[in-house]
């Protein structure tokens, strides 16, 4: 028993300091979420106040063709981790210096082929987009500004790889978190000085980026010394490789796309550009919940990574199963919030023209706690290596999205709520039955636990609309210091009873 001591006292350590780093990646991650969404919610009311309600507008055109132009970069950049951690967990260095080599080369040439293009996109801008005179100029030198800055994301993705390596996650929130500052600090100022333009957050976001990816650099030389840059690792095998399972990724993101992102765009098409602009507004409390789940998700993936390559499968199964529960419980208190006080968040941040949507903001955010967490095991299969037939269904569920919203709009005549009705039908097939059971097939185990997750996030939001609902009557948020009051109140209560609720289901895989 003496000889075995010091070796649980070390195997204790590392748990407490794995342990540790899995907090502060969490507590940064949630500061970083907060911030961002303050950021975005101040940003917002101040282009519009200053440049107008249809500047906003062209901001997040220009993000969306960005996106939508490096959707297979940045796929092919997500598996590259997967590929150098995997590698690295078996040992198998040189494997895990060809996948960042060939990743490395990969993102230079998207990079400088990307911006390449974005060129030859600003020079015709007219042909892409509809922009007016006074803002043609100041939208084409953001398209440059925007593109400029998801190709330095793209040069740093290899080198993030060493994050996850050491679990120290939390640095990279904090750079992100400086993005976000900076992009006020930079606004204000521009703006004080007469120079109001659309760009003020782009350039900001390029200084900061190009910093990361030096920094980047920097901490993967120190910390995972072995992934040195030496172009003579790179193998085309391996590019294909990264490129085959990349694409999956990217599909799955189009589908993602058809579930989520083009809602608004069925909006505008089936509904009207009124209702367009509140169920947009509303869409915003959707990305808080997102964030929150990348947070989760991020933080959670360096021990998924571990199990995958010590071939612990069924650990791997019932830690998936535990980082949904934790999902759960944080997306119950985010989304029960929000159904009880949004509507008078809404008057709050965008006028008393944007209240009385209760119904909608109900529908828009219910779910989340229940299909929200299921994109853990979307992780799961991310880290096996068995994205094909994920990618494939989501968009199979995207298409029948966009039937249901065209059936219940146009045939039911249910407006606005047939196309959140349908998405909320869809994302319930997909997450909760179709999910659940391909990780079951994949990982040759088959337990009801699996869909223990989804009687928690509704035992969660339950609870949660009961504990705002309490508080609600009892201060009535008539003033915005009231509404702050009631929202710390009731948050505070929701984490500490749900926290109580499942600490001994939670606290057990530590």
């Amino acid at each position: 028993m003496k000889n075995r001591l010091p070796k649980e006292e070390g195997e204790i350590r590392v748990e407490q300091k794995s342990t540790k780093k899995f907090k502060l990646n969490i507590s940064f991650g949630i500061i970083n979420g907060v911030v961002s969404a303050l950021q975005t919610f101040w940003f917002i009311l101040y282009i519009k106040e200053h440049l107008g309600s249809e500047a906003y507008g062209y901001i997040s055109v220009i993000n969306g063709i960005v996106g939508t132009l490096l959707v297979i970069s940045s796929a092919v950049a997500s598996m590259g981790t997967r590929y150098i951690l995997v590698n690295i967990g078996k040992n198998n260095t040189e494997e895990a210096k060809r996948y960042f080599n060939s990743e490395l080369v990969a993102m230079i040439i998207s990079g400088i082929s990307i911006f390449l293009i974005g060129i030859l996109i600003t020079l015709n801008l007219h042909s892409v987009m509809n922009v007016r005179p006074e803002f043609y100029s100041e939208v084409q030198i953001l398209f440059l500004m925007t593109i400029f800055s998801f190709s330095l994301q793209l040069l740093s993705s290899p080198f993030s790889a060493s994050f996850f390596y050491t679990n120290e996650l939390y640095i990279t929130y904090v750079m992100y978190t400086l993005d976000y500052v900076t992009r006020i600090v930079v606004t204000i100022i521009l703006f004080s000085n007469n120079l109001s333009v659309l760009w003020s957050a782009a350039v900001a976001t390029d200084v900061v980026y190009l910093v990361m990816l030096l920094f980047y650099v920097y901490y993967s030389y120190r910390k995972l010394s072995e992934l040195n840059i030496d172009f003579s690792y790179f193998r085309l095998a391996h590019l294909f490789n990264l490129i085959k399972s990349g694409i999956w990724i990217a599909v799955s993101s189009a589908g993602n796309m058809l579930l989520s992102s083009l809602n608004i765009y069925f909006a505008n098409i089936l509904c009207g550009v009124l209702i367009t602009g509140v169920y947009a507004s509303i869409m915003q409390f959707n990305i808080v919940s997102v964030m929150v789940l990348t947070v989760l998700v991020n933080s959670l993936l360096p021990k998924m990574f571990k199990l995958y390559s010590a071939n612990q499968t069924k650990k791997l199964y019932n830690y998936t199963i535990y980082a949904m529960h934790l999902s759960t419980l944080v997306l119950s208190i985010i989304s029960g919030g929000i159904i009880v006080f949004g509507n008078d968040f809404m008057g709050f941040w965008m006028g008393n023209d944007f209240k009385g949507y209760q119904l909608l903001i109900f529908l828009t955010v219910v779910h989340l706690p229940i299909t929200l967490p299921s994109q853990i095991l979307n992780q799961s299969f991310t880290v096996i290596n068995k994205v094909k037939m994920p990618a494939i269904a989501t968009i199979v569920f995207g298409v029948l999205n966009l039937v249901f919203a065209l059936f219940f709009t146009k045939l039911l005549n249910l407006g606005i709520y047939g196309i959140v009705t349908s998405s909320l039908m869809v994302q319930v097939l997909r997450d909760n039955v179709f999910y659940p059971f391909y990780f079951s097939k994949i990982t040759s185990i088959y337990s009801w636990k699996l869909l223990s997750p989804i009687l928690s996030g509704v035992f969660g939001i339950i609870i949660m609309i009961c504990i705002s609902k309490i508080v609600y009557t009892l201060i009535a948020p008539s003033t915005l210091f009231l509404f702050v009051i009631d929202s710390v109140l009731s948050g505070g209560m929701g984490v500490l009873i749900l926290w109580i609720l499942s600490k001994k289901n939670l606290m057990k895989e530590f």
